[in-house]
């Protein structure tokens, strides 16, 4: 009896712990809501719709990471740099969103500082610019380049895609907050709206990619929850019918995730037809300026992780053949041979490095982790070395910088 006793106090005892991690937890899993990380970084920009603060800092508080991000005095997540590049520095600069602004990691993990550090230690002085602000979609990405990438004069230019970039590169807010938009005619990009409205004050920033919060009791069970939902789906719905929770439920996917459906959907293709101007613009621009242009692949986790794309198909009740995993990027590579710009796909890196104990993305996030972004930068590099890609010091065929001479400010404004 005495040891029955003990046995029940014990599993008493580490339930209840199990129980106060579990809740502490989960306290810090919301953080960015309105009036945080936006508000203490992020200001209005009449061309870009939205830009990082220069000088400033913010805090992301999440479940799976906390980090402090801070800009330069130019609003970069990047470290003082002049706007010349140094006599025999080799330079690069990034174009892209969320996963390359990489605040999800801290700044030494990033993508941009992992490649510069590859370069340095190949004994190639290189600066790898980070000119990634997150929720940036690719003509945000090419405005950035003619308004302020340009002056920087690299020699190799990233322009980092990912999928909900062909939808929002044809829309004029993103989740209500107004952004830039561009409209076709006469065979040429005309900039439709400038100056760019002001975020409406009511509007909230747009939910984190995670699980929906359905279940109020217990944060532990809460927790196996969460984790059978994006790792055991089929668990998940097995358990839910002892009535512990409730089932997967079956909603349909928001419009920007039919870039993935096996039919060529008239919004879809429309977009698709802006962004092949938009990148063939930029590449146009980035060859005048004597530069080179280079796409970089960031597949979705579904793309990586077969118990992400399990649980999509649960949810968005996917039949076999409904959506095609791989028309992003196939459709990323046609683009690029036709404009002869080359592409680095990250699928095979990623899909390579990726297990079940050292993931390259979060479990909830959605976003590269530390192991992500160095996965991320080691294809990078290696096509750098294979591609020739790289100066003539280290190897390779092309410029340290870019041609010399004044940047021309586009007609819609100003450079900052």
């Amino acid at each position: 009896m005495l040891r029955l006793a003990l046995v029940t106090l014990s599993l008493i005892f580490v339930l209840g712990t199990a129980e106060a991690v579990a809740r502490l937890l989960r306290s810090r899993q919301h953080g960015g809501k309105e009036g945080g990380e936006d508000a203490r970084y992020n200001e209005y920009d009449p061309l870009l719709g939205w830009r990082k603060k220069g000088n400033a800092a913010a805090t992301y508080q999440r479940r799976e990471y906390t980090v402090e991000v801070r800009t330069n005095s130019r609003g970069l997540r990047d470290p003082e740099r002049p706007i010349d590049p140094s006599h025999g520095v080799f330079r690069v600069l990034a174009l892209g969103d969320s996963f390359v602004e990489g605040y999800t990691v801290d700044f030494p993990e990033t993508v941009t500082q992992r490649i510069e550090r590859r370069l340095d230690e190949a004994g190639c002085n290189a600066e790898v610019i980070n000119g990634a602000t997150a929720a940036y979609s690719t003509d945000q990405e090419y405005l950035f380049y003619q308004s302020e990438g340009a002056r920087y004069r690299p020699a190799l230019v990233l322009l980092f895609f990912y999928w909900n970039d062909v939808l929002y590169s044809d829309r004029q807010d993103y989740f209500g907050t107004p952004k830039p938009a561009f409209e076709m005619g006469g065979g040429a990009l005309k900039l439709h709206r400038y100056p760019v409205k002001e975020k409406p004050k009511d509007v909230a920033a747009p939910a984190v990619d995670e699980v929906p919060e359905t279940f109020q009791g217990s944060a532990l069970l809460e927790m196996v929850r969460e984790r059978l939902w994006l790792g055991a789906p089929d668990l998940h719905d097995a358990v839910a019918r002892l009535g512990l929770w409730n089932p997967i439920p079956k909603v349909s996917p928001r419009l920007e995730m039919l870039v993935y459906d096996h039919r060529d959907l008239a919004p879809i293709e429309d977009a698709w037809e802006k962004v092949g101007a938009i990148v063939a613009a930029l590449r146009n621009d980035v060859h005048a300026h004597g530069s080179t242009l280079a796409l970089v692949y960031i597949p979705g986790r579904m793309e990586i992780q077969q118990a992400s794309w399990k649980v999509t198909r649960q949810l968005y009740q996917l039949k076999e053949g409904d959506w095609n995993l791989g028309k992003v990027r196939d459709k990323i590579q046609h683009l690029g041979a036709a404009l002869e710009v080359a592409v680095i796909d990250l699928t095979p890196a990623l899909k390579a490095a990726d297990q079940i104990f050292k993931p390259t993305y979060f479990t909830f996030d959605g976003h590269w982790n530390a192991r992500g972004h160095d996965v991320a930068a080691g294809a990078v590099f290696d096509w750098m070395k294979g591609a020739k890609a790289l100066p003539s010091i280290c190897g390779g065929t092309l410029p340290l910088t870019a041609a010399s001479g004044a940047v021309q400010a586009p007609p819609w404004g100003e450079s900052r």
